[in-house]
């Protein structure tokens, strides 16, 4: 199955790419495509939403105690689903993304 997936980094640059997964892909595909992409990090699934899709999103699972930068695209992903449901809640008062993501278009997370 072609799947679109971009690479979200905290200097704000982007890259679009497209590769052929399985429906539903497994652990170690998924590590092996994704973990590349996280400059040395293992690995997070974070559940996203974008455009009122469902998708996964994947960063680096101690990206914040590494003191990584902040990615503010990968941010505005992560509390889409939060703000969504709250639309109160004071974005800040939200957790941020540290460093690389890498976003799928799709779900790919069973």
């Amino acid at each position: 199955m072609k799947t679109v997936f971009e690479i979200l980094r905290a200097d704000g640059t982007c890259e679009t790419h497209e590769t052929d997964l399985p429906a539903e892909p497994g652990f170690e595909a998924l590590k092996a495509l994704i973990e590349p992409h996280l400059e040395g990090g293992r690995m997070e699934h974070v559940s996203v939403l974008v455009q009122k899709c469902h998708c996964d999103m994947f960063v680096d699972e101690i990206g914040l105690l590494k003191d990584l930068p902040r990615n503010e695209a990968a941010t505005e992903v992560y509390r889409a689903n939060a703000l969504a449901w709250n639309p109160e809640v004071d974005p800040e008062a939200l957790p941020y993304i540290a460093g690389p993501a890498v976003l799928f278009h799709r779900r790919v997370w069973f």
